[in-house]
């Protein structure tokens, strides 16, 4: 009987050790919950974050400059084009100048 005792007492306390622990970890679990809906969340330190707004302006600023050199470019093409255009028209009334000259002896 001494040791049927000893047994079921054995096997309270046990039983209450862990419904104790259960309680521990459920409070615990409570209090984090509640920990972190209360909390106010904020920015990130200086430390890191990324400066997208410096490196958005460098990317405009580099694709302006893209297409200020493809306007220069195809200014350039226009002029070239016509000084051909030019040097056709003087070299077509040179040859017409000479050729009256030749006539005129």
């Amino acid at each position: 009987r001494v040791d049927q005792l000893k047994y079921d007492v054995q096997h309270l306390q046990t039983a209450l050790r862990n419904f104790q622990h259960r309680r521990y970890i459920r409070e615990q679990q409570e209090r984090q919950r509640e920990e972190l809906l209360a909390r106010t969340f904020t920015t990130n330190d200086s430390d890191t974050t990324i400066p997208i707004d410096e490196t958005l302006q460098f990317n405009e600023s580099l694709q302006d400059a893209h297409r200020g050199m493809d306007d220069l470019i195809g200014s350039g093409t226009n002029i070239l084009q016509g000084l051909r255009d030019q040097r056709m028209t003087l070299k077509g009334t040179h040859k017409k100048i000479l050729d009256v000259a030749n006539m005129l002896g």
